[in-house]
């Protein structure tokens, strides 16, 4: 049973699935930056209590950083104590 209408069922299965398949368009990050980003979160974590601000504080840009937290963090040594600096200056949801 090889017939035509056999082969358009595989055909489409395996488009099927490869829709649903995680496309990475950037290189993945390097240890020491996915280390960064985890410690900066875990802080911001315990400054917000809630995800919404949060991730709002975290990928806004801000004037006192010239930059986006996250992003800042990631890019640098010294980025996550400047962002830890601008955390304990905002009010601490509790």
């Amino acid at each position: 049973m090889n017939g035509p209408i056999d082969r358009e069922v595989e055909v489409a299965d395996a488009r099927r699935s490869t829709v649903f398949r995680k496309r990475r368009f950037a290189p993945p990050q390097a240890p020491d930056q996915a280390r960064r980003q985890a410690e900066l979160v875990q802080s911001a974590w315990r400054h917000f209590r809630e995800a919404a601000p949060m991730i709002a504080f975290l990928n806004t840009h801000h004037r006192e950083l010239e930059a986006q937290p996250l992003s800042l963090a990631i890019e640098s040594d010294d980025g996550p104590a400047r962002v830890e600096q601008l955390l304990q200056q905002l009010p601490r949801n509790a």
